[in-house]
């Protein structure tokens, strides 16, 4: 769970100074953001984000009504990054940037950032509280959905400095790609000199899908961005694990050997890896991982760095049963001593149950 708390936008109806959802946060600051950009206003703000715990784990400031961002979220997404911090807290950026991805809706993540002069007001529509999804249209180009990631929106790269580019030379090839014929984008795209991230996945989901790999590496030079796609991206859902497993015998990384092993549900292996980048994802995979071995003691510890209440119910419920198994197993040693048959027969219908229950949790 992440809170945003801003300050001094000029604005009566926005609750500045207090600590709002991520998710609320986002959206009433982007119904901000658009009625500055429609009013042609412009304000900064400074604004913090704080985890669960009531830790600050980041502060910037978000310029409302510029056009460089179409909201936070993405501005948060290019920034951080960027960040130079010490190794030993790379890990906290990281989870930073995967709790991001995973509170922010995805029609937030595919807004385009335009220009004053090129918006159309007519396809600017203003947020409600509560409203979720948002319809972002500019200058009447198509938006492509991806199948790398179901619904991703395709963005025309920048111009190069002082040229105008042209719409028109994108709108049949985001067209043919929605019919399938994605062969004329992926040869503009790879013309381009630089590429944003949905561009990027497109093409390593292509490059996957026809196994070729040095071709998919070769779009962000690293091999576990490729092995991320594979593992995250709807494309893959019937075959992930074939995908995965080819990809890992021509490019073998420590994080694909785990995400392998975990789609496997060969756990013990999951487990016994000590090299491997923790995400979001894979902490939470070396959780339940902990769970099915029924590793009471590693799956308190792993838990501790999951921000997932469904996750922390199933740990807290090992735990118990745990406690439960034993106290029958300590009732069974005590009465193998005597000799009532029938008792020691139902406290072992009982033990069993319990066991059985552990093994459910997942």
């Amino acid at each position: 769970m992440l809170f945003v708390r801003f300050t001094d936008i000029p604005k009566e109806a926005f609750p500045n100074y207090e600590r709002l959802p991520y998710e609320e946060a986002l959206l009433l600051s982007t119904q901000v953001h658009q009625e500055a950009q429609q009013a042609n206003e412009r304000f900064a703000s400074e604004f913090r984000i704080f985890d669960d715990a009531d830790q600050l784990v980041y502060k910037g400031t978000f310029q409302f009504g510029d056009s460089t961002y179409p909201n936070l979220y993405l501005q948060l997404k290019d920034r951080i990054p960027r960040i130079r911090i010490r190794k030993e807290d790379a890990t906290k950026k990281i989870l930073l940037l995967e709790n991001l991805e995973r509170l922010t809706p995805e029609s937030y993540k595919t807004m385009i950032a335009v220009t004053q002069q090129h918006q159309d007001t007519t396809h600017i529509s203003r947020l409600r509280r509560g409203q979720r999804r948002l319809v972002y249209g500019v200058s009447g180009v198509s938006l492509l959905l991806l199948g790398a990631l179901s619904v991703v929106q395709l963005v025309q790269p920048d111009p190069p400095s002082g040229v105008q580019a042209e719409t028109s030379d994108w709108q049949p090839l985001y067209e043919a790609a929605l019919t399938g014929e994605t062969d004329s984008l992926v040869e503009r795209l790879e013309k381009q000199k630089s590429l944003n991230n949905e561009q990027q996945q497109f093409l390593i989901t292509q490059y996957v899908e026809e196994q070729d790999y040095d071709q998919a590496v070769s779009v962000t030079k690293d091999p576990i961005d490729v092995e991320t796609i594979i593992m995250q991206s709807k494309r893959f859902v019937t075959n992930r694990q074939d995908t995965l497993q080819a990809f890992q015998a021509v490019y073998p990384t420590d994080e694909g050997t785990f995400d392998l092993a975990i789609l496997q549900k060969d756990y013990k292996r999951a487990v016994s890896l000590t090299d491997v980048e923790m995400t979001t994802a894979r902490q939470e995979a070396k959780t339940r991982a902990y769970i099915a071995l029924k590793d009471v003691t590693k799956a308190q510890e792993s838990i501790k760095m999951v921000h997932n209440e469904e996750l922390k119910e199933q740990v807290a419920t090992l735990v118990q049963l745990d406690e439960e198994i034993q106290a029958l197993e300590d009732q069974k040693q005590q009465l193998s001593k005597k000799t009532d048959k029938k008792e020691l027969e139902k406290l072992n219908a009982s033990l069993e149950a319990k066991q059985r229950q552990a093994s459910s949790l997942l």
